[in-house]
């Protein structure tokens, strides 16, 4: 009986330990700032990447952290920069099945390596100042001006008085959780195989057109098409705002204005527009985004309705990280990050985490692109795939109701 026993035991997989120094994508779901979130404030994420051991999926993605601010210092004055330090204290590992952990931030999207420590703390330097004058001029200023230094004469006196920025983590915003100590999950009692995406069965009929956007007459191509969307629009818009990401608004007077005063006090510019891309011969039927720091930086995705009966959308994706000043344009351009893969993959784990989608299979589009010139001659690298999503209409995904 004893042998059988141990037999028995044998059979039976062991717990799976993920070593300390393992990194989990993170995803915030709400706003952290230095000095008013206070010391013990609950932080809550989503985690953005499965851990994996043997090629069986030990934690799902698109879960749940926890943990809570360890430092909080707004700004000082004459300019003292604020500070923050998060610690996590426990992980989902299945849909309301938790276990503790011991670790912290290890990298956050708007934050340069230089104001992150290895043991977590946040600086406020990484929005604070720009260019030459990084001591006297506001990050406003330079926001709206793109330029490396401007005059600090008047701006100097204000600039040296006034207080300190604090360290403000946006909502959406993307980071690594670094795990301090092993991580125990205790066994599943069965391996989930690693699959990278879904299968698509049965690949919409796409009639034959160029994937890429271009401008008003057509002489000048312009973003790739790097995502295609299977579904109503009702469902695309619940998915997108269920993580986040805000309907641009069209331009106007009124639009433009606002997003003005976003750059000179150096805030997000909720839901600016974005410019107008035609695809034959119409402009974008949906525009999406997620805001940055200021109004330089976005994620944000144009969409087009390609088959009305089939519900088939393509849209060209990327990020802002800047803005062009050219002497012969009537108004500033948004600088765009030229690895537009990212924002692809950006955009298909977003969407996955709502949990009302499924990225499908990639498909190489005919005359898909891997290098190239935009409208306003940036250039733009890709490994010329095109990500497939399936959409349905959701409520608000699971993974991000409180606890």
């Amino acid at each position: 009986m004893r042998a059988v026993a141990f037999a028995l035991l044998a059979l039976v997989p062991a717990d799976v330990v993920i070593p300390a120094g393992t990194h989990v994508p993170i995803r915030f779901v709400q706003r952290v700032t230095s000095g008013r979130d206070t010391v013990g404030t609950a932080v809550l994420v989503q985690t953005m990447g499965a851990l994996v051991s043997d090629s069986c999926v030990v934690v799902p993605p698109y879960l749940r952290a926890k943990g809570h601010v360890v430092v909080s210092k707004g700004g000082g004055r004459f300019g003292r920069h604020g500070k923050l330090g998060l610690r996590f204290d426990s992980l989902e590992v299945r849909r309301g099945r938790w276990v503790a952990i011991a670790g912290l931030l290890d990298t956050l999207e708007y934050t340069k390596p230089v104001f992150l420590t290895d043991s977590g703390l946040v600086t406020s330097g990484k929005t604070s100042v720009v260019g030459v004058g990084k001591k006297l001029v506001p990050a406003g200023v330079a926001a709206a001006a793109d330029i490396a230094a401007v005059p600090v004469a008047l701006l100097g006196g204000y600039s040296l008085m006034h207080r300190g920025p604090p360290v403000r983590i946006l909502a959406g915003e993307i980071g690594d959780l670094r795990l301090t100590e092993p991580l125990t999950v205790p066994n599943m009692n069965r391996c989930e195989p690693v699959a990278a995406q879904g299968e698509l069965v049965d690949p919409p009929a796409l009639p034959k057109f160029l994937p890429r956007s271009e401008n008003r007459t057509g002489t000048v191509l312009g973003d790739p098409f790097n995502v295609l969307l299977l579904g109503t629009e009702a469902a695309i818009d619940s998915a997108f705002r269920s993580v986040g990401w805000i309907p641009a608004q069209k331009r106007s007077i009124g639009t433009v204005t606002r997003e003005i005063t976003a750059a000179i006090a150096s805030r997000p510019a909720m839901n600016a527009p974005v410019s107008t891309q035609y695809f034959e011969g119409r402009p974008q039927d949906l525009a999406y985004e997620l805001p940055g720091p200021n109004v330089r930086i976005r994620h944000h995705i144009r969409i087009w309705l390609l088959d009305t009966l089939a519900q088939v959308w393509v849209g060209a994706a990327n990020k802002d990280v800047g803005v062009i000043f050219k002497p012969w344009e009537p108004q500033a351009t948004h600088r765009i990050e030229a690895h537009i893969d990212h924002e692809r993959d950006l955009i298909v784990h977003d969407l996955e985490a709502s949990g009302c989608a499924d990225l499908m299979d990639y498909l190489t589009l005919p005359g898909a692109i891997t290098a190239a010139r935009n409208v306003s001659g940036q250039k733009v690298i890709s490994d010329g795939r095109t990500a497939v999503v399936r959409l349905r209409s959701c409520a608000a995904p699971a993974a991000l109701a409180a606890p």
